[in-house]
């Protein structure tokens, strides 16, 4: 039967789709409160980031809200945007040129032995993965940046580390007079028992809890236990007085680094809009001939087409076609972010143009920066020293590289400057690392060794021409010139002059002698 032509048999399909229609309104419904769910949830992150803003959280934030905040700033580092950015700048500048524990040097020489149980416990593949390896760090501090509070649990009995995401949190107790203190952590988590999913709770005791450990904790007439064997290790950052949770680096910036996405993805608009505004055309006649000519331009297609307009009819282009947004005028609210997050604008962007035309600025790290990213380092050395002392290591010394490598032209300046005090292992390890080369610092080559004999013969290396400190920087204004930079060289070359003069001192008055000996001799 044609339902289009009967209307009771149309009328009896609708009715029979009912429930069919009810199901897609019902999944439709859901769909949309999960929508609106999420961006509520997005939202009021966002209206807890201005209350910080704006000094509403004058006590710091309690546990959801940091929560929630992690949960706005995760994604976006996730995503890559300039807050993934931001953290992997934070992760080169402190932990890319590596750290050193005392104790774990390895010996000049192999030695026969059972290893140390610093050794072991650092060697350990579980303790590599969760803190020790170069993963691990780079993971460690994303913790920081995106949740503020970093939690390692130190199970005593196994010697083994293990990482707790800052969300499985769901309580703290803390100190009841100086609730900045914490004493122990509640922690909820997903399991599986006999193949299925069960949720378990578990306190882990801070070291700063000093009383005798307890077997549960009860809250609301529900005991949980305390486990006996984890100490919690936490670093909670960027905490003021009386804060009891650690504030995310990703925090202080994310504002303005969504400002600026959104200023670029505008630009985006007006530039795309600019590019297909060409040409338009001005007529001076009628309303008709200007719908005409719109027919006639709207039929054109490819490129190099032409027009043939009438009489009062022009076409010319738009003054802003091939115009693009001014995107370089939005550096300053990036830099507003790069500020917030201690990196330089040109490498929170990427962008060398964002240094002008500085090559400083785009080199190197400003004081300031630096100086944050060395207590980020002091930071970190403080969480590793607490983790051996739970274990029973002590505090071993940690020890960081520079966070800038130096220029190996004015490395080998340096260690010219410095050779004669000292040894051969000493200045030829100077200078493998220099040159990033394998060698036995203790093989010395002959050219090393003739150093050597002739620093013994004529002094201190005296006559031997080197660079002056200064050389290959640009002068300030007003500075003196290329001339004044061969201070070193010309002292140098002056002291053996002085003993060149000498030595022709000596002889001359010699020759005299002589001379007056022959005299004397012949009288």
């Amino acid at each position: 039967m044609d339902t289009n032509s009967d209307p009771i048999a149309a009328l009896t399909e609708a009715f029979n789709r009912l429930p069919e229609l009810e199901s897609e309104n019902a999944e439709l419904r859901e769909s949309i409160s999960d929508i609106k769910a999420q961006l509520a949830h997005e939202d009021e992150g966002w209206r807890i980031v201005s209350g910080v803003q704006s000094g509403e959280h004058v006590d710091g934030l309690e546990l959801d809200e940091v929560q929630k905040v992690a949960a706005l700033i995760q994604p976006k580092v996730a995503a890559g945007s300039m807050a993934g950015r931001a953290v992997d700048l934070h992760t080169g500048f402190v932990f890319g040129r590596g750290m050193s524990i005392e104790g774990l040097e390895k010996p000049a020489k192999a030695t026969r032995g059972a290893k140390s149980g610093l050794i072991k416990f650092y060697e350990d593949f579980d303790n590599q993965e969760a803190i020790f390896n170069t993963d691990a760090q780079s993971e460690l501090q994303k913790a920081r940046f995106v949740e503020g509070n970093v939690l390692l649990a130190c199970n005593t009995k196994t010697k083994k580390v293990s990482r707790i995401p800052f969300h499985q949190i769901e309580a703290v107790r803390t100190d009841p007079d100086f609730p900045e203190r914490i004493r122990a952590y509640k922690r909820t988590w997903t399991t599986q028992v006999n193949g299925e999913d069960k949720s378990v709770s578990r306190w882990y005791l801070t070291r700063r809890f000093t009383d005798r450990k307890p077997q549960s904790f009860t809250s609301k007439g529900k005991s949980v236990p305390v486990d006996q064997d984890v100490i919690i290790v936490d670093f909670r950052a960027n905490r003021q007085t009386g804060f009891t949770f650690g504030i995310p680096d990703g925090l202080r910036g994310i504002h303005w680094s969504q400002a600026y996405t959104e200023h670029i993805r505008h630009g985006q608009v007006v530039t795309e809009g600019l590019s297909r505004l060409i040409f338009k055309i001005t007529n001076v006649k009628s309303k008709a001939g200007a719908q005409n000519a719109g027919v006639k331009m709207g039929s054109f297609t490819g490129n190099g087409g032409m027009a043939a307009v009438g009489e009062g009819q022009d076409v010319e282009a738009v003054r802003t076609a091939g115009n693009a947004y001014a995107f370089e005028k939005l550096r300053p609210i990036a830099a507003l972010a790069a500020a917030a997050w201690n990196v330089s604008n040109a490498d929170l962007l990427n962008d060398s143009a964002a240094a002008g035309a500085s090559y400083g600025a785009l080199s190197g790290l400003v004081v300031g920066n630096r100086n944050a990213m060395t207590l980020m380092q002091k930071q970190w050395a403080n969480v590793y020293q607490d983790v051996f002392e739970v274990f029973g290591f002590g505090r071993p010394e940690i020890h960081w590289e520079p966070l800038e490598a130096p220029d190996p032209y004015r490395a080998a300046q340096a260690l010219t400057l410095l050779a004669p005090t000292l040894h051969n292992a000493e200045y030829r390890k100077g200078a493998l690392d220099i040159l990033d080369m394998t060698g036995d610092p203790n093989e010395t080559p002959e050219t090393l060794a003739a150093r050597v004999a002739q620093a013994n013969t004529n002094g201190a290396s005296a006559g031997t021409q080197q660079a002056s400190p200064n050389q290959g920087q640009n002068s300030p204004s007003g500075a003196a010139g290329s001339s004044d930079s061969n201070d070193l060289r010309s002292d140098t070359l002056t002291n053996s002059l002085r003993k060149e003069m000498a030595n022709d001192d000596f002889l001359a008055k010699f020759e005299q002698l002589v001379i007056r000996a022959e005299n004397l001799s012949n009288n």
